[in-house]
């Protein structure tokens, strides 16, 4: 048996989505009719303290996470993912503690802007998610990664915690998605990524290609490797 392990819970809403894009992106793959079409799908809501606020707390939820990733193991997956892109930081140190290969949002979005093109994009997300490398490593030699101003950075960090507590109005979600539109106009933009998972939650159903869902990005990588790869050869 293969199955699809998911590290979720930072936080719980992204990692719900996840869920359900992965439920109906198996459409791509399977007629999606019947319960053994889908694929089997391990998700772990860690509660783990909040890091990125307060930094003492890092060891103990990087702790949390590789226990996590052992667990992921142990249920038999056979391909990881990260239902945020902040927690990629501890990427090299979960992918040490287990033999399952995890999928790294910020190399799969680097894959995605390779092959459309994209040469200079903006990049929203965490403040540790900007203050960190993750996005400039894996877009060496592809493109120019563009952070906002600090005023942006910390509208950006409330937006996302609004998210994560469920106060956000009808009338924030047009405003994040002007600030969007004018960050990526006023820095001359080919593209933006929405570098944290709460992101594409709050921007919602609006499609624009050249914004990048990285929730849209990991599930479409999993469902490749689970039903062209690991299923096929039966794992």
């Amino acid at each position: 048996m293969s199955a699809i392990g998911i590290l979720g819970g930072m936080g719980p809403q992204a990692s719900a989505k996840l869920y359900e894009l992965l439920i109906e992106g198996t459409k791509a793959y399977t007629p999606a009719a019947v319960d053994d079409d889908y694929p089997e799908i391990v998700l772990l809501n860690v509660p783990v303290p909040n890091f990125i606020s307060n930094k003492n707390d890092l060891q103990k939820a990087k702790q949390m996470l590789i226990d996590s990733t052992k667990l992921l193991e142990k249920a038999g997956c056979t391909i990881n993912g990260i239902a945020c892109n902040t927690v990629h930081i501890l990427l090299p140190e979960l992918q040490a503690a287990t033999k399952v290969p995890f999928l790294s949002i910020p190399n799969l979005v680097a894959q995605k802007i390779k092959a459309a093109g994209f040469e200079r994009v903006g990049l929203l997300a965490t403040p540790t998610t900007l203050q960190s490398t993750l996005y400039d490593d894996a877009l060496e030699g592809i493109a120019t990664v563009v952070r906002p101003n600090k005023e942006l950075a910390l509208y950006i960090e409330k937006t996302i915690y609004k998210q994560l507590d469920d106060s956000l109005t009808t009338k924030d979600k047009g405003l994040f998605i002007k600030e969007v539109d004018d960050f990526m106009a006023s820095q001359q933009l080919d593209a933006v990524i929405l570098g944290c998972t709460e992101l594409p939650l709050v921007y919602g159903d609006f499609k624009n290609s050249r914004v990048i869902d990285t929730l849209q990005v990991l599930c479409d990588a999993l469902l490749k490797r689970y039903f062209e790869t690991d299923r096929q050869l039966g794992v």
